[in-house]
């Protein structure tokens, strides 16, 4: 099966998917081993009584899968009054950047922007908090507040 097929996919189908290709992408399999997993387990904020629900969380997102995996996006519209950015991973192979760049490039937005965090896959966020943090208080903190970003 093909994910483009969508709708004639069940949950399982899925999460086999998404399964597969995490775990056969080296970069995504060791970000949510080493980081994602790594900080619920080290992470002086967390304990191991909040494992439960990371995989509920999963779990979760597995059941939302399908249906966010047809959404068209250029239906939804293209058109927004606000500010509108993206930044992911250049080789997130879950949300794949180029189907992504297409729709930035057809939005219409006052302001928008569209970062590639390199040496990241789908949890950029995660792997690379630094890159990420400064897109979010050099690009879209400027649009939210007049203060200047002081280092």
């Amino acid at each position: 099966m093909d994910p483009s097929e969508g709708p004639s996919w069940g949950v399982e189908d899925w999460s086999q998917y998404n399964k597969h290709t995490v775990g056969s992408d080296p970069l995504t399999f060791d970000t949510i081993k080493t980081v994602v997993v790594g900080s619920l387990l080290s992470s002086p904020l967390h304990s191991l009584r909040e494992l439960p629900a990371y995989t509920k969380a999963m779990s979760f997102s597995e059941r939302v899968a399908p249906e966010s995996a047809t959404i068209d996006e250029w239906a939804e519209g293209t058109t927004f009054a606000i500010p509108f950015f993206i930044f992911q991973g250049e080789r997130d192979v879950i949300t794949p950047p180029e189907p992504v760049r297409r729709f930035f490039d057809d939005v219409t937005a006052p302001v928008k922007n569209f970062a590639l965090i390199q040496d990241a896959s789908h949890f950029a966020s995660f792997r690379h908090p630094d890159r990420f943090l400064d897109l979010m208080l050099t690009k879209v903190r400027p649009m939210l507040t007049s203060q200047p970003i002081t280092w």
